[in-house]
């Protein structure tokens, strides 16, 4: 969605790309990466990428999980800092678009668990753990973080959630380092920097969940292509998929709000899909302080992704505890969080 500005019923993508999901886009999607090679704007992209097919979404310079070491191109800051200064030294003073998807501060304990649930040890200068030359380590003390409401308030939990803060660090710092590489290439105050996300927290009713009172994305999906292609100038072309319907954008750019405050007062929100086996759909809209979910498939269990199957959080408090029948510390029992009502809302104002 973050590429296309197309939700997922909308662009064929409904899941994962990579491995078993091999969840791909329609071929004649028109991506933001393929709509500014056209208009020979250079583009690039470091870190997570996690779409397709190739054809939908080139790019000019790449250092994804597809050529390099998901660790180095998506967490080690010192790696990507020098990427950064490498595409920028082979740009001239052409218009281009960088992308940096960051594999911080997802979790890694399914794929890479010698270095913690978040691979917050990766590059610490521990024993067998790497060295970040330019990332200084923040550590957070369980006991002292402030919990989003649906995190359990467990020791396992408050750990993880610590874990996942020394990540958030790390990216933090990368991207000064990011910013440093733009204004040394003397791009700085001629670059639209736009710092976003595709999901919350991966904790129980924060990713994949549109509950609110989690942290959000701060940076609306469907309105990402209308900017950027404002901010060059390009018009969206006309084109259609399927039939004779045009493709039409439903977000819209959001340039306008640099200048002025917008009176924006209503968000639409999807969620159809992550692992192949993770079907649960589910559609939002946020009017003022009230906001209404619809689960489509609600007679189902709601399904769990394999990074927080294995998670701290998940195995050592709900399903331990819940196995048990001891108190989980939580703003629900997990039967509650598998089987839903068809329709929930919420007053944000109370």
């Amino acid at each position: 969605s973050l590429l296309l500005s197309l939700l997922q019923h909308q662009n064929g993508m409904y899941g994962l790309h990579q491995d078993v999901h091999h969840f791909n886009s329609f071929d004649k999607v028109r991506s933001l990466p393929l709509l500014l090679s056209q208009a020979r704007i250079r583009t690039g992209i470091i870190g997570k990428k996690h779409v397709g097919p190739e054809m939908v979404y080139p790019f000019d310079f790449a250092y994804t999980e597809e050529n390099s070491s998901v660790l180095q191109v998506g967490r080690n800051i010192t790696r990507i800092k020098l990427l950064v200064r490498k595409f920028l030294q082979s740009q001239d003073e052409s218009s281009s678009l960088l992308a940096l998807p960051s594999h911080d501060p997802h979790r890694c304990g399914h794929t890479q668990p010698q270095y913690g649930a978040f691979c917050e040890k990766f590059g610490n200068g521990e024993s067998g753990m790497g060295w970040i030359p330019d990332w200084t380590p923040q550590l957070y003390s369980p006991e002292a973080v402030e919990l989003p409401y649906f995190v359990p308030d467990t020791p396992a939990a408050r750990a993880d959630l610590a874990a996942q803060y020394t990540t958030i660090g790390r990216m933090d710092q990368g991207i000064g380092l990011v910013l440093a590489e733009l204004g040394r290439a003397g791009f700085l105050n001629t670059t639209l920097v736009i710092y976003t996300s595709d999901n919350g927290i991966p904790f129980p009713g924060g990713r994949h969940n549109p509950y609110p009172g989690q942290p959000s994305p701060p940076f609306l999906p469907p309105d990402l292509t209308p900017t950027v292609l404002d901010w060059f100038r390009l018009p969206y072309p006309s084109y259609s998929i399927f039939g004779p319907t045009p493709v039409r954008l439903t977000g819209k750019s959001l340039l306008p709000a640099l200048s002025s405050e917008q009176p924006w007062v209503t968000a639409f929100g999807s969620q159809s899909h992550h692992e192949v086996t993770m079907y649960y759909p589910m559609r939002a809209v946020q009017h003022q302080h009230f906001r209404l979910i619809h689960n489509l498939n609600f007679r189902m269990p709601f399904p769990i992704d394999q990074d927080f199957y294995v998670s701290p959080t998940f195995q050592d408090d709900l399903l331990a505890r819940t196995r048990a029948g001891q108190p989980t510390h939580w703003n629900k029992s997990l039967h509650q969080y598998y089987y839903r009502d068809r329709c929930e809302l919420f007053d944000r104002s109370r």
